[in-house]
This record gives C-alpha cells, structure tokens and sequence, in this order.
C-alpha cells in the first residue's frame, strides 16, 4: 500500500477586472472574475483500546487479580487512526508508553520488579483480536493449565515487531515504543490498526516468593499520535510532538 501524506495547498483569493471604454460610444466591455477559496481545519483521532481486557466483570474475578503461577490472560493495547476522511488522507505517526506504577499510582522503581514484569508481557502473532473484537490464539492460551514456563515463552517477542522501543524518550518504569509498521516507515494510515501486546503469563517457573516480591501494580498505557504531513520523518514529528507536550513551544510564543 503506497502511503502518502495529505497536501494542503493554500489557494490565494484573486479578482480580475477588465473594462474598456470607447470613446464618444455608450458601449462599455466589463469582465469579472472571482475565485472563492474555502479553508477548512484538518483533524486526528486516535483510538486506543484493549477488547480482551476485563477489569469489572459481572459475575467473576477481573482480569489480573488473585494470579498465580501458570496464569495466562489476553490484554491487547491496541492502536487505530479513527480519523474521519471527509478532509482526505490523515496519515499519522503514532507511540504507545507503558507506564508502570504501584498499586498506589507511583512509578516502579525496583529493577528486579521491572524486569519480572517486561517477563509477563508477550505478543503472540497468532491472536486474532482485533481493535473492537475479541480473538483467541493457539500460542499462548487464555486459562491453558499448567501454562507456560520461561522456556516456553523464549520464542515469543515481548512487544510486536512492527514497534520500536524508542531509546531517547523510554524510562525504566515508562517504555516508549513507536510504531513502525511492516514497511517501516511509521505511517499509520486512516483505518489501521496495531496491537502493542497480546498477553500477560506468569512463568511456571516462578513461586510465591516471586510473586511476593513482584508485589500489586498497575499498567497505564497512553497512545498519541501526531500528523505525518509537514515533517520530514517521524523523528522529527516526535520532536514536535514533544516540544507540544511540554508547553515548550507555547512558552516560547508568549516570550516572542
């Protein structure tokens, strides 16, 4: 699929008038043109959600409570640029952070923690949810006993290939990736989707020890996006985006 950013081209409001007059007659030759030009805002949307995921079920135990060695459950964070195509193409440049925090909302800071958690997130490419729908995987299965041990999992990717960990903007207890889609160019296009990850598994291997130490905590993800048009790459738009972020840019304004 060839991507394409869309280009805004600004039309100039013009008026042209000719008139001429002939002298001692009442014959006048007028011609009018007129160009109306209307200017409209673009606009971007990006949707995050995570259809496997069930934190308040009717009836039952939410997703991630009461876990025990074995445990295995679908979560997929997943991305999709919903922008409307009244305007034409919305390309957008698109990065999802993993905020890892305590029970109480306070950043993880232990390394040993961070590391037994980055060791139950996988992406299993075959999983078949979707943005809105549901799905089911014959890799890693929702509820299989005894579930899998850290052998099993060492042929699965911990994020999905199509994203990068963004080095320059990731932190121990907030990793940055960014997507690159199966071209690698980073151009999520009006109607695609991607998913971060797939599945969340506690290793056999691990005891109450383990998890003892691993303690309650929280996984907040946020999505942002950015439009690809009027950047040279997504380095750059990233870097506006930041620059947004901050409030940077906005102070810099107010200053001039």
């Amino acid at each position: 699929m060839k991507k394409s950013g869309r280009r805004a081209a600004l039309l100039l409001l013009s008026m042209v008038s000719v008139t001429g007059v002939i002298k001692g007659t009442m014959a006048y030759f007028t011609d009018t043109e007129t160009k109306v030009n209307v200017f409209t805002m673009g606009d971007l949307d990006l949707g995050l959600t995570e259809p496997e995921w069930d934190p308040d079920p009717e009836g039952g135990s939410s997703d991630g409570s009461d876990m025990y060695p074995g445990y295995t459950v679908y979560k997929n964070p997943t991305i999709k640029n919903i922008t409307s195509d009244k305007n034409g193409a919305e390309p957008c440049y698109a990065r999802i952070r993993i905020n890892i925090r305590t029970h109480s909302g306070e950043a993880v800071k232990d390394e040993r923690v961070l590391e037994m958690i980055s060791q139950m997130i996988y992406f299993d490419g075959t999983f078949t949810g979707t943005y809105d729908k549901k799905g089911s995987a014959s890799g890693l299965i929702e509820g299989r006993s005894p579930g899998y041990s850290l052998k099993d999992l060492e042929k699965y990717h911990h994020i999905n290939p199509i994203f990068v960990k963004d080095e320059k903007r990731s932190l121990p207890s907030s990793p940055v990736y960014n997507y690159m889609g199966t071209e690698k160019d980073g151009i999520l296009d009006i109607g695609e989707e991607a998913t971060l990850f797939t599945t969340i598994v506690i290793p056999t291997d691990w005891n109450q020890t383990h998890l003892s130490a691993l303690g309650d905590f929280r996984l907040d993800i946020e999505a942002e996006c950015i439009q690809c048009s009027g950047f040279t790459d997504q380095e750059a738009a990233f870097c506006a985006l930041d620059e947004e972020a901050s409030g940077a840019g906005l102070l810099q304004r107010e200053n001039n």
